[in-house]
Parts: C-alpha cells; structure tokens; sequence
C-alpha cells in the first residue's frame, strides 16, 4: 500500500514538474563563478533557481578553481532527499545581456556531483538580480528594500 501511495506521488510530482516547465518556464544565465582573488573562474550556462538557498556547483570544479570550502552544509533536493556538502564563498559574474553583467560574492555549495550548476536565491539577493519570468531573465534592482521603517523597539518611543 504505501509503496503505491509513493508510486502515486512520484507520478504527480513528476507531472507537476512538468507543468512547471511549460508553464512557469525554466530559463538559464551565462554565469562566471570563480576564486575570491579572480584568479581563476569558469564559465557556464547555469539554471536560474530560486527554489535553491544557494548557488551549487561540482565540488570538483571549485576546488580547482582554488575555491576553499568554508563548513559543512546539508541541503534538501526537490524530492525531498538531504545531500551532505560543503560550502564556502565564490566570485560570480551573471551577465544580463550581451552588454551589462553584475559581479559580487556569494555563498556557494561544493555538490557531491557533477549534477549542479545552479544559481540560487542568496547569489540573486547579493547580487540584487530579480527574476522577470516573463521574459526569462534576470534584471538588476539599484535599491535594496526594508520592510519596517519604523522604530524596532518594544515601546515606540525613545
């Protein structure tokens, strides 16, 4: 019985990835990730993720880019599976178009495989990119966003 009920959700899920992609659209980005010091990078065209907490790339390729990892990481995959990683910061160069790229540093996870090339939502945030699905693209934001600008003491007054 729960192998039929696994069965039966794997089956949906496999259609609403599916759907995801003919709806939603999946897109790519021309990405630089690299050494701190810019020593050293490499280029790709990487999945755009915003499901991903970070960007993620083969643990082989950053460490012969001379990328150190940092600590211990465990990430959750899409079908719900933990995979044990490191992490550690990397020099990323995202271009927007053929004309305009934004660089900056973000954290990066060193994936056991060869399966990950992914940027993820904390890379778009430090680099202030913004998804426009319509277009699939990214878009850089010159203005950074608080939520409260009021006073964050208990009692509002001084």
């Amino acid at each position: 019985m729960a192998s039929n009920v696994l069965s039966d959700i794997i089956t949906d899920y496999g259609l609403l990835i599916d759907a995801m992609e003919t709806s939603m659209g999946i897109f790519y980005a021309r990405v630089s990730v690299g050494s701190l010091d810019g020593s050293s990078a490499h280029e790709t065209d990487a999945l755009v993720d915003t499901g991903a907490t970070d960007s993620a790339f083969p643990a082989a390729l950053l460490s012969e880019l001379g990328i150190q990892p940092d600590q211990p990481a465990t990430y959750v995959t899409a079908d719900g599976s933990e995979v044990e990683c490191e992490y550690g910061y990397a020099r990323f160069t995202i271009a927007l178009d053929d004309a305009q790229s934004v660089s900056g540093v973000a954290p990066v996870a060193f994936w056991p495989d060869e399966s990950a090339q992914c940027i993820g939502a904390t890379t778009l945030q430090y680099l202030r990119l913004v998804v426009d699905m319509p277009n699939e693209k990214l878009v850089h934001v010159r203005m950074g966003r608080r939520g409260w600008a009021g006073r964050l003491d208990q009692n509002g007054g001084a």
